[in-house]
C-alpha cells in the first residue's frame, strides 16, 4: 500500500460522510461473504387477547392495565408452496383493578399463526428468516360484563401490537469497495467498583514531641 493510500485509510473513521465533501474514494475492492437480501416484507398486526374474570358483583372491575407481553416461542417460519407460515406464541400479563382498590394479575398464553404470500420462498439457495423486533401491549379494556348467578363474568380485551419482518436470504460472496481493515477502537471506560478512593495520610502515627 502506498503512503498516500495508507494516510487515506488512517483518516477514515466509521460514521456518516461529510455533508459537503462526501466520503473519500475507496482504496480497494474486497470479496466478502454475507447474507444478501433477495426479498423482504413487513406486517404490522394488532391481536386481541381475551381474558375472562369472574368478579364479585359488589366489587366490580373499574380499570385494567397492560403490564407486560413477551414472546415465548418463535417466530417460527415454515415455507409451504411459495408461502410463509409464521407461528408465534406470546404471553400477556394484565392487572385488573377492582372497586375496593385491590387488584388481580392475569396471564394468558396466545399462539398466532399467519400465512403470507412470498413467491420466491422455497427457491433453491434461499432461506427464510422471521423476526419480531417490536411487540407491545397497547391497551386493555373491559368489553363486556354479564351477571351469572352470584358472579359478574367480565370479558377483558388486551390489544397486542406486533411488528413482523420476513426476509429471504442467501449466503453469497460479493465484491464491495472498501477502505481496508477497521481502525483499532478506543479503550472502554471501565467502572472499577463503587467505593471511593482511599488516600491515607502519612505518616500513620502522630509526630512525637518531648
Amino acid at each position: 500500500m502506498s503512503g498516500l493510500n495508507f494516510r487515506q485509510v488512517a483518516d477514515v473513521q466509521p460514521g456518516q460522510c461529510d455533508p459537503v465533501y462526501g466520503c473519500p474514494p475507496p482504496t480497494e475492492v474486497v470479496c466478502i461473504v454475507v447474507d444478501k437480501v433477495y426479498d423482504e416484507c413487513k406486517n404490522v398486526q394488532v391481536d386481541e387477547v381475551e381474558f375472562i374474570f369472574d368478579a364479585d358483583p359488589d366489587n366490580p372491575v373499574v380499570d385494567v392495565i397492560c403490564q407486560k407481553v413477551e414472546i415465548l416461542e418463535g417466530p417460527l417460519c415454515e415455507v409451504i408452496n411459495g408461502r410463509v407460515r409464521v407461528t408465534t406464541t406470546f404471553r400477556t400479563k394484565i392487572r385488573v383493578i377492582l372497586e375496593d382498590d385491590s387488584y388481580e394479575v392475569l396471564t394468558e398464553d396466545t399462539t398466532v399463526i399467519k400465512t403470507f404470500n412470498i413467491p420466491r420462498a422455497g427457491e433453491n439457495g434461499l432461506f427464510v428468516v422471521c423476526d419480531i423486533p417490536f411487540i407491545e401491549c397497547l391497551q386493555a379494556f373491559v368489553k363486556d360484563e354479564q351477571l351469572e348467578y352470584d358472579v359478574l363474568r367480565t370479558t377483558i380485551i388486551a390489544c397486542i401490537g406486533k411488528f413482523l419482518l420476513i426476509k429471504l436470504l442467501a449466503n453469497v460472496q460479493l465484491m464491495v469497495p472498501a477502505y481496508g481493515f477497521c481502525p483499532e477502537p478506543p479503550d472502554c471506560d471501565e467502572v472499577i467498583g463503587e467505593c471511593p478512593d482511599f488516600f491515607p495520610e502519612w505518616p500513620p502515627y502522630p509526630p512525637q514531641t518531648r
